[in-house]
């Protein structure tokens, strides 16, 4: 028996043509979502070049993060070593002069560093110490005569003592005689009138001799102070003659001798300077502009040959000369090794240091600054007004419009005063 198996060809569909029309309606749909995302995009690329002042390639502008930090404000200026103290030396007297050193020569604290010779000086210094002997003389002749004078008048005084004990006694006599009628009335009054007489010449003797005492003490104060007057002389010109040996008054070197040896100098003659090699200070011109900012006692930073140094500000000028403020700035710690005269350098002197500021780096867009700035947003930059507080070199602080991780354009921009967003584009 024969039997015929059915194959499935009945439930077969023809399926070709359905997927091909499938796969071109999505192609239609697919071109269709792509034309409305590039009509999308340009409607909104066009709105956003329409509402921007400008359009601008993100690489040709710079950006700045805001951040929390410490501004520090600071004035860098270049500068030259100084000497704070180089006290240059002068003719006391007029000579010539012998020098002992030569310029460049290292030199100590008290070392001689030359002789001025002053024969006129000499002279009258020897002239002057012979007076002083001579009234020393005289104060010791006046000494012995005053001894002298005194004996005499208590010798006097003495005598007349005498003489008075004698006319008591003889007075005595006489009022007895005459009680007894043994005298003359005359011979008793001749008696009472001797009495007298000593009794006067006993106490015109005290008074002389008090006067002469006193004269003769003024004779010898007098000397004293004619002796004490001359010895000033003679202190004085010998001070004087000590001043003519000129001694350096620093260790230190000789910077600069401005006579030659054996010249005849002028009384206050400049002659020698010297350099305290200990005491060197650094001499930098600020701007005029912070002039009123620098103090006294402010911090400083000075690099010289690669190393940096603390210092501190301590003074500044009170006038302006071309444009800049001169300020002094010492060294706070070690002095660095072989420092020279003149020698440059560069000098910072730090303004203020304010921890915790909202602050930003700062770039060419602050130089013509007009109360706002750039602030990024996606592939736009808004214009955001702020408030700026102090800047340094490197940062400048906002006080108000940004916050902390905010980023804005900090390179220089051409806007006008409508642009109130700019375009960026890759």
């Amino acid at each position: 028996m024969n039997m015929k198996i059915a194959d499935t060809s009945a439930q077969d569909l023809m399926l070709g043509q359905t997927n091909r029309k499938t796969r071109r309606r999505v192609v239609v749909v697919g071109v269709v979502a792509l034309l409305i995302g590039v009509a999308v995009s340009a409607f909104i690329y066009v709105a956003d070049v329409s509402m921007s002042g400008q359009v601008i390639e993100r690489s040709a502008i710079r950006v700045a993060t805001v951040e929390r930090g410490t501004l520090v404000r600071e004035v860098v200026s270049q500068g030259r070593i100084v000497a704070a103290n180089s006290p240059t030396l002068f003719s006391s007297e007029q000579g010539y002069i012998d020098l002992a050193v030569k310029a460049g020569d290292a030199v100590g604290r008290d070392q001689i560093l030359a002789t001025i010779v002053s024969p006129a000086l000499n002279e009258l210094l020897a002239r002057e110490t012979a007076n002083l002997t001579r009234i020393e003389a005289d104060l010791g002749r006046q000494k012995i005569e005053s001894k002298r004078r005194k004996l005499e008048l208590e010798q006097i005084i003495a005598m007349a003592q005498v003489s008075e004990k004698a006319m008591m006694r003889e007075k005595l006599r006489a009022d007895e005689a005459i009680g007894k009628k043994l005298i003359r009335q005359l011979d008793y009054e001749k008696a009472e009138d001797d009495l007298e007489r000593a009794k006067l010449e006993l106490t015109q003797a005290k008074q002389n001799g008090e006067l002469a005492k006193e004269s003769l003490g003024f004779d010898i104060e007098s000397l004293k102070l004619q002796l004490k007057s001359q010895q000033l002389l003679v202190d004085a010109l010998q001070r004087r003659v000590h001043e003519l040996t000129i001694k350096s008054p620093v260790s230190g070197m000789v910077g600069n001798v401005q006579v030659v040896n054996k010249q005849a100098v002028a009384a206050n003659q400049a002659l020698i300077t010297v350099v305290d090699l200990s005491a060197f200070e650094v001499e930098a011109v600020v701007p005029e502009g912070f002039a009123d900012d620098i103090a006294p006692l402010m911090e400083a930073e000075i690099t010289l040959g690669g190393s940096s140094y603390p210092g501190v500000v301590t003074a500044i000028s009170p006038e302006v000369v071309n444009g800049g403020v001169s300020a002094r700035i010492r060294f706070a710690d070690v002095l660095p090794e072989n420092l020279r005269q003149s020698q440059r350098l560069t000098a910072k002197i730090i303004l203020e240091n304010k921890p915790n500021a909202l602050i930003v780096n700062r770039g060419s867009f602050f130089d013509g600054f007009r109360g706002h700035v750039y602030k990024l947003q996606n592939n736009k930059a808004l214009r955001v007004p702020v408030v700026l507080g102090g800047s340094s070199l490197k940062h400048v602080e906002i006080l108000e419009g940004l916050h902390e991780g905010d980023s804005i354009i900090i390179s220089s921009l051409t806007t006008s005063a409508t642009d109130e967003q700019i375009l960026i584009t890759d």
